[in-house]
């Protein structure tokens, strides 16, 4: 007699649990492939310039092939600035400055934060001074990329809290572009140039006590300049 129960062939055949489990694997091997391309990327543009630096290279320091490159990127410019996005993106999420962004005005307290956590993120990652250098040396096209597409709206929204903070009394009366850059050089070049420091001092940037040491000297220099201006 005819049923419409399901015969176990029929549920053998449609097997959907296995199919549901192939796709997303494949996309988080994809995302994971990818990452690793931006990763060693950025080392490398950051290491040899963009000029100098070589897909073949990045696809081996990856462990993965020429071929992927092209297939997630096309060609060394566009891995380039994709490595530029994810190097921003990164910031972003580590630095988490957009709890300050919509303040009217900072407090001591938070400047020394801001200052705490982006002298952290700087020794975590020094080709970001590294990287931006190499292609502001020459004023390259990719360097106008860069301040166009990133450095502009990093800027922007601190040189309004800096000028209030300056008004404030809290942080010495400078030019705001050069406010920036003397917070920026000072966070960024220790650790940029960590081999010189560790050569010339006997000094590991990348300890913990020393990375904190150094946040807590650049507050008492720019807060201590303030106090006394």
């Amino acid at each position: 007699m005819p049923t419409d129960k399901p015969t176990l062939g029929d549920v053998m055949v449609e097997k959907p649990e296995r199919r549901s489990y192939r796709a997303p694997r494949r996309d988080e091997q994809k995302r994971l492939t990818r990452k690793r391309i931006l990763e060693c990327a950025l080392i490398d543009f950051s290491q040899r310039g963009f000029d100098a630096s070589s897909l073949r290279d990045i696809a081996k320091e990856a462990g993965t092939s020429f071929s992927a490159i092209q297939k997630h990127f096309g060609n060394k410019t566009e891995l380039w600035r994709a490595a530029i996005d994810e190097m921003f993106a990164r910031q972003d999420e580590e630095l988490a400055f957009s709890s300050f962004m919509d303040a009217d005005r900072l407090t001591s307290e938070d400047l020394r934060e801001i200052v705490h956590r982006y002298v952290r993120y700087c020794a975590r990652h020094p080709e970001h001074l590294r990287i931006t250098v190499h292609e502001s040396l020459r004023d390259t096209d990719r360097a106008q990329w860069i301040a166009e597409r990133h450095t502009k709206k990093v800027h922007q929204p601190f040189m309004r809290l800096f000028a209030q903070a300056v008004a404030d009394g809290l942080l010495p009366a400078v030019p705001m572009p050069s406010m920036l850059y003397i917070m920026a050089s000072a966070a960024e070049m220790m650790f940029a140039l960590g081999a010189e420091v560790n050569h010339v001092y006997g000094v590991d940037v990348r300890d913990p006590a020393v990375i904190e040491a150094h946040a807590n000297g650049i507050c008492s220099l720019l807060l201590r300049s303030a106090g006394s201006s």
